[in-house]
């Protein structure tokens, strides 16, 4: 859809385009001495034409201040990601029940006293080991723990927030954080295990979301407003100019004064440029490895017959690929026919990622027009990176296995490597198995038996809904990142271990691979992890819940299958749903990447709840690997597979 403005063209006007060149040049010629006009006679009309220019200059002078400038804001595309600081949202709710007004301040005390309240009842109910229900009633009681209570922390008092505002603008912390700050202090003492950030050091505010991803508007012309009030300006210099005139001056300045007259005229009958341009786009690659640094090229060629005085170009970088050297943006002049060649590099990430169509912004000498449009680039498109899967460090997995020999040791006795018992011999038994020292010894043939040992069928399921969306750093590596390079090696480890292994995702698009073992599946895996788009860089935009593919999942996966769920568990419905299949024989352990940190308010309140969220899957029988973000993953799955062989 294309929005325009109508925009007059200056050849439609000749007489004023000749007069306005007559009164500029005429203008220039009084401005360097020469006076080429005759004294104005003195007379009322002369002086109340000047009051009238001079007024109306300041009146129309005057709507510069109430008018804006209108231009295009190119998206931020250097680096994009829709993810979220976990507690970011508590954050801002503390700020608005400070900056808000009546009604906003309010609502966000209320809602972050009811947060904190739940989250009191959850630590409570892990503590003491009792319904979450009768927690509440607890805590809504004024009982917490033995002794003591939980006050609200963001009760009204009366000038406070006058103080509060004061307090924030200086730097300082308001009362209602030091409020919050102490509840949240008291909830992580009564929580077992838990090492947060001390609450001294609080006070650094998260910056929440970043994701700047702009919506496509389409084609459109404006105008910019920029030479608003120059129509005014020349009006006032030619008022001053007829009274300086009657005042005895020169009658040439009344001809100078349209030399302004006649440069706010041109930029009211600009008209907008016309934009016809063809983009080629190379990359050095099209297949990086992680980590790998990608070299951009975008030619752009002037197809059209206009000259572009001022023509500015922004690539579609795609979202999750970091510009690390040069830009995506490009400023130039284009005459009919010329092109211009810019590169930039950026860092490749896993998965596919799509570039958006370049964006270009033309503007008219004088900067009053401008019009904005997207172009489709030729060439390369998209850039896929899917790294070599790699075994790293053996997954621990639990005893149910399916039929096929592998790693599993069994209550029964066969094929392995673990003595189980002897028995006597049998004709046809392998003499590899017969217990030589017995004969030997006794003269007795006996055969040795051993723990059989079968392959586990283990599904790899990546937690890819929009709370899994997370980082505790928005420089560094976000949650599905971590995610995706912990399935790529989980699933390598398990397959390389003899293991079947299938791909599954808690995502709005259905993503399922059936367990399979050996290199073909690998090859199947990684392909998967690299293209499909339930592991795509951008947040999905609809919810994943409800029992439809649920129960989708639950009839594709084999009977005798175990659940590796990667997840940072950071909302309650991820732990209802481990829990469930957990429950329903499908053994579940979970690889969960801690997206916790920072030292706000919000933060730390936010690691206090998945710690609590940990604890519930534990005493649940769930296996949880808590893997924090400055630990190997190998090293994280062997400190867990200690705790659970102890």
């Amino acid at each position: 859809m294309s929005h325009s403005v109508d925009t007059p063209v200056v050849f439609e006007h000749p007489l004023a385009l000749a007069a306005g060149l007559t009164g500029v040049a005429l203008g220039l010629v009084a401005a360097v001495g020469v006076d080429v006009v005759p004294p104005l006679p003195e007379r009322p009309v002369a002086t109340a034409v000047g009051g009238g220019l001079v007024l109306g200059g300041v009146v129309v002078g005057a709507r510069r201040l109430a008018t804006s400038v209108e231009q295009a804001d190119p998206p931020v595309v250097e680096f994009r990601r829709d993810v979220e600081v976990p507690g970011a949202s508590f954050d801002r709710t503390l700020s608005t029940a400070v900056h808000g007004g009546f009604e906003e301040r309010a609502d966000a005390r209320q809602t972050a006293s009811e947060r904190l309240r739940e989250t009191a009842a959850a630590v409570l109910a892990a503590v003491e080991r009792i319904p979450v229900d009768r927690a509440s009633e607890r805590v809504e009681a004024g009982e917490w723990r033995d002794a003591g209570s939980i006050d609200d922390p963001l009760d009204e008092r009366t000038g406070q927030v006058t103080v509060d505002r004061v307090r924030t603008a200086v730097g300082g912390r308001s009362s209602v954080e030091r409020q919050a700050d102490r509840t949240v202090a008291e909830l992580a003492d009564a929580m077992p295990g838990f090492a947060g950030p001390d609450a001294a050091t609080a006070g650094i505010a998260s910056t929440g979301v970043e994701g700047t991803r702009s919506d496509d508007t389409g084609p459109v012309d404006r105008r910019t407003h920029r030479w608003t009030g120059v129509v005014g300006a020349a009006m006032l210099a030619v008022g001053v100019g007829v009274f300086a005139t009657l005042g005895g001056g020169v009658s040439s300045l009344v001809v100078a004064a349209t030399v302004v007259v006649g440069g706010a005229g041109y930029a009211v009958v600009a008209t907008v440029p016309d934009v016809s341009l063809a983009v080629e786009r190379r990359v050095d690659t099209g297949r990086p490895e992680p980590g790998d640094e990608i070299e951009v090229t975008v030619t752009v060629e002037n197809t059209g017959d206009s000259w572009l005085a001022d023509l500015r170009v922004v690539d579609g970088v795609p979202p999750g690929l970091r510009v690390v050297d040069g830009s995506p943006r490009y400023a130039t002049a284009l005459r009919p026919g010329e092109s211009v060649r810019f590169s930039y590099t950026v860092g490749a990430t896993r998965g596919g990622h799509a570039f958006d169509p370049v964006r270009a912004i033309a503007r008219d000498p004088s900067g009053a027009t401008e019009r904005e449009r997207q172009v489709d680039a030729t060439g390369a498109t998209s850039v896929e990176c899917a790294p070599d899967l790699g075994a790293t460090g053996a997954v621990p997995v639990f005893a149910q296995a399916a039929r096929q020999t592998g790693r599993v040791r069994t209550g029964t006795a066969g094929e392995g490597v673990e003595f189980h018992s002897v028995r006597e011999y049998r004709q046809g038994d392998p003499l590899s198995r017969v217990d030589w020292n017995r004969v030997a010894t006794t003269g007795e043939f006996a055969t040795l038996q051993f723990h059989e040992e079968r392959a586990a069928t283990v599904v790899v399921v990546v937690d890819a809904r929009r709370h899994a969306y997370v980082t505790d750093d928005l420089e560094g590596a976000a949650v599905p990142e971590r995610q995706l390079q912990a399935a790529d090696r989980l699933a390598s480890s398990l397959l390389s271990a003899g293991d079947s292994v299938g791909l599954a995702a808690f995502s709005p698009e259905w993503c399922w691979l059936a367990p399979r073992g050996g290199d073909t599946q690998r090859a199947r895996i990684r392909r998967r992890l690299a293209t499909h788009p339930a592991f795509g860089p951008n947040r999905p935009t609809e919810p994943f819940y409800g029992r439809p593919p649920l129960r989708r999942l639950r009839e594709a996966l084999p009977g005798h299958a175990q659940l590796v769920v990667c997840s940072p568990l950071c909302d309650d419905y991820a732990v209802e749903l481990l829990r469930e299949f957990h429950a329903r024989g499908y053994p579940v352990t979970v690889v969960s990447p801690d997206p916790t940190g920072g030292d706000s308010t919000g933060q730390r309140l936010a690691a206090i709840e998945r710690a609590v969220r940990l604890s519930r899957l534990r005493r649940w029988g769930v296996r949880v690997v808590d893997w924090d973000a400055d630990e190997p993953l190998p090293a994280a799955l062997e400190a867990a597979d200690r705790r659970w062989s102890e």
